[in-house]
């Protein structure tokens, strides 16, 4: 018997500080961690070897366009983290078809996004970075 799985874009929920987020581009969300979970070595026999690495930062991209209301929300998160060096918030992205979770109890805003103006309607790339994904 053949399966034919959907996805919809619509269908990811992200959640930052409480907040479900809003306005997405088309490259709406990307979460990489920072480094491998398990790095390995060969020796000249031919022997491998493993290393847990235990690394479990990472970066989550959330690409809003410019019209999106949650980019004053980011933004004041931002300068509140900036102002006070203590804005640290959960963040969750949940696919509603039950495929994927992604929670990160502890995050903050790397920086705020390169913004630019002009004829067309823009994004924005916030970068979110968290110690433990």
């Amino acid at each position: 018997m053949n399966q034919v799985d959907t996805i919809d874009p619509k269908d990811v929920t992200v959640i930052v500080s409480g907040n479900i987020i809003s306005g997405f581009a088309q490259d709406q969300i990307a979460i990489e961690r920072e480094t491998n979970q398990v790095e390995d070595e060969v020796g000249a026999d031919g022997d491998v070897a493993r290393r847990v690495t235990n690394d479990r930062r990472g970066t989550i991209t959330i690409t809003l366009l410019q019209t999106s209301r949650s980019n004053l929300f980011l933004s004041t998160l931002a300068v509140a983290d900036e102002l006070t060096g203590n804005v640290v918030f959960p963040v969750v992205i949940k696919d509603q078809r039950g495929n994927d979770l992604h929670v990160a109890a502890s995050a903050w805003i790397r920086k705020m996004p390169r913004t630019v103006y002009r004829a067309g309607v823009e994004s924005r790339a916030w970068e979110i970075r968290t110690n433990h994904m």
